[in-house]
């Protein structure tokens, strides 16, 4: 690779104008920086005479994965996710363990406790919506399958790409397989109980502009520990607004 002739990869994270640490004085690197004669942005501080840029950035910009789990892994063979593989061990990510009926009684379960909990703050209930529930159920199976657990869908897109409005909020939860002894009991409540105590989550349960909810569930694997999880998604729709088209699960990264 030409370009990083001269750069030293370092995971150096420093903020602000200038750093200061040990006595060594860290600026803004002015360098262009090309990649196979193509510009590209990266963040570069320029230590004692050389180019410091991140590892992340470098993965971006030739496209290799570069990620955190118990220590800072490269794969050379793997585009850039910021995130594990999906697959440990070849197995295969395992997917929803209980029948479809089940798995709407876990829905609903979560949209009572979040009515419930509008209610208690003098919030009238959201109405569930078809094309929520369908959106919804599309980002947690592509979490599912990918083990890519964010805002941001498989592809690099923002997840508002899912329907065609953008006027909705979203929220995720990733639950320990571990901690569920009987998904149709236990999955919704805790995954209610955690947002409320988050308070951009519940904000988000909360929020007085909107009028419409969906919620998917689906199993897989846990980014962080590699273990087996639920993945809990929460989507709502702004009052006055609608969505006609929902797109498939993306489960290529």
């Amino acid at each position: 690779m030409p370009f990083l002739l001269g750069l030293l990869a370092g995971a150096m994270l420093f903020g602000g104008i200038t750093a200061v640490a040990a006595g060594v004085t860290a600026e803004p690197s002015k360098n262009t920086i090309y990649v196979d004669g193509r510009r590209v942005t990266m963040t570069a501080y320029k230590i004692m005479g050389n180019n410091y840029v991140k590892l992340r950035d470098i993965g971006k910009a030739v496209d290799f994965n570069v990620y955190w789990q118990d220590g800072v892994q490269i794969d050379t063979t793997a585009p850039y996710t910021g995130s594990p593989p999906a697959f440990l061990d070849d197995e295969p990510v395992p997917q929803a363990a209980f029948p479809a009926d089940e798995a709407d009684a876990v829905c609903q379960d979560i949209i009572d406790r979040t009515n419930a909990l509008r209610r208690a703050n003098g919030l009238p209930a959201l109405e569930t919506d078809p094309m929520l529930m369908a959106a919804a159920q599309v980002r947690a199976d592509e979490m599912a399958a990918t083990s890519i657990y964010s805002h941001t869908r498989p592809d690099g897109t923002r997840r508002t790409t899912v329907t065609d409005c953008p006027y909705t909020t979203e929220n995720i939860h990733c639950i320990a397989a571990s901690r569920v002894e009987d998904p149709a009991k236990d999955l919704g409540r805790i995954a209610v109980e955690e947002w409320k105590a988050s308070k951009s989550h519940r904000d988000g349960m909360l929020d007085k502009t909107r009028s419409g909810i969906g919620v998917g569930v689906a199993r897989g694997i846990s980014p962080a520990s590699g273990e087996p999880c639920w993945y809990c998604v929460q989507w709502f729709l702004r009052d006055g607004y609608e969505i006609t088209w929902v797109d498939e699960p993306l489960t290529q990264q």
